[in-house]
């Protein structure tokens, strides 16, 4: 495919969009957010060696705390199914006056 089909007027006039005139843009972005990844995974490597155990705690602490909130939750979901189960059974009961 010529470079004439990667020029904006060509692609207007042709309706040129087999994807070949944009692979070099596409390997571009791609580039740049590999880049960005390897730059964001330098980062990571630096945190964790200046700051690793502090973050150990701090996630520790979040997890244990996280633990317990579901742990909660999920007993009060019994407690009131129990509830819900005793309402209903003394409801269908009826009233002994």
């Amino acid at each position: 495919m010529s470079e004439e089909c990667c020029t904006t007027e060509s692609r207007a006039t042709t309706q040129e969009t087999s994807g070949e005139c944009d692979m070099h843009e596409k390997l571009l972005a791609l580039a740049d957010d590999a880049w960005m990844e390897l730059l964001k995974e330098k980062i990571k490597a630096e945190i964790e060696k200046t700051n690793g155990q502090h973050m150990d705690k701090i996630a520790k602490l979040v997890s244990d705390a996280n633990f317990a909130k579901w742990g909660s939750m999920i007993n009060a979901k019994v407690k009131c199914n129990e509830y819900k189960e005793n309402l209903k059974a003394l409801m269908s009961g009826g009233c002994n006056t």
